[in-house]
């Protein structure tokens, strides 16, 4: 389906409507001439160069190949499955994600809990993760403030290792703490501890202000848990020749000079297959790299370099590695 993980919001922290924005954005997409959209297909290969790019899609009738003479990668990311905090074994741990459509359905749950505590990087910011995962303060000051919104007597409480809600979203951290939002440091380790109380939660974490440990109830316990890589970044990389990071992310050509471009010319990134990071900035990446791209598509002609192999004698070994190695076949020992 279109929309990748925006589907998934119903309000940004500012207040934007993403659901009405999504839906305009589908129906321009819907009634455009010039977009052919597959949904539910698989890249089989794609072969070529820039201005000439040949993909065979695999799609339930079959196999669609077409050309085209660019390529956006826009594979987004993931949200992290885990099993820490008692999430999938009690049913009042949640996502922030399931709480922010608890909220926006008027779910009762989420509407008579008196007390709601919140854990932050869960998944993130650990040896198998090390990544920041970006969005995560920003989500759950979101749904911190609606809560707020709904009853401003309710006990809300984020457990936090650090606040990072980037640029100019901090005046929402401020608006937090203001309406009484209680926020409570933990350093990696000492994690929360959390364990079922009846139909409620008692979360107990170390509070390094009060010196001690201190010990929460809850009727929801939201997680904002981290985001991973997606698992076909690998195979798409490897069909387009272009690399990924150490946490399988796509890497950029250069992080300043060419924030979208790939060292394959041709080759454009956007959104979450970049990195992970807010609806608004995968937006704005969208936008750069279909004005990259569009360098390239308004031209007649492109004026290709044409690349060949060659031995240098004094070094060759007549090993045959580099034949057996040559992604392109381009060379053969004789």
């Amino acid at each position: 389906m279109l929309g990748g993980n925006y589907r998934k919001l119903h309000y940004t922290l500012e207040g934007l409507d993403t659901r009405k924005h999504l839906t305009g954005l589908l129906e321009r997409v819907k009634k455009s001439a010039l977009i052919t959209v597959y949904t539910g297909a698989e890249i089989d290969k794609i072969e070529g160069f820039i201005g000439n790019y040949k993909t065979t899609v695999k799609i339930k009738s079959g196999e669609q190949q077409f050309e085209h003479g660019i390529v956006i990668v826009a594979t987004g990311a993931y949200e992290l499955k885990t099993e820490e905090y008692l999430y999938g074994q009690h049913k009042k741990v949640v996502t922030q994600r399931d709480l922010e459509e608890m909220i926006a359905g008027g779910d009762e749950q989420a509407k008579k809990s008196g007390s709601v505590v919140m854990i932050q990087c869960v998944g993130s910011r650990s040896k198998e993760r090390p990544y920041c995962s970006r969005y995560c303060c920003s989500e759950a000051m979101k749904n911190a403030l609606k809560l707020k919104e709904i009853d401003p007597g309710k006990d809300v409480t984020i457990i936090y290792r650090d606040v990072r809600t980037f640029g100019l979203k901090e005046d929402f951290y401020k608006k937090a703490r203001e309406l009484n939002v209680k926020f409570i440091r933990y350093d990696e380790d000492r994690k929360p501890e959390v364990r079922a109380a009846g139909d409620r939660l008692a979360i107990r974490v170390f509070d390094p202000i009060l010196n001690e440990p201190v010990e929460l109830d809850a009727d929801i316990l939201a997680l904002s848990v981290g985001t991973i890589p997606n698992p076909g970044n690998e195979e798409i990389g490897k069909m387009l020749k272009v690399p990924t990071n150490q946490d399988g992310f796509f890497l950029e050509a250069h992080v300043k000079l060419r924030p979208v471009d790939f060292a394959t010319d041709g080759v454009f990134m956007c959104g979450m297959s970049h990195a992970p990071k807010l609806s608004e900035e995968a937006i704005t990446q969208a936008n750069a790299a279909v004005s990259r791209a569009s360098t390239i598509l308004s031209k007649d002609f492109i004026e290709a370099e044409g690349k060949t192999a060659f031995v240098t004698k004094a070094r060759c070994a007549a090993c045959g590695l580099c034949e057996a190695n040559c992604p392109f076949r381009a060379i053969a020992v004789d």
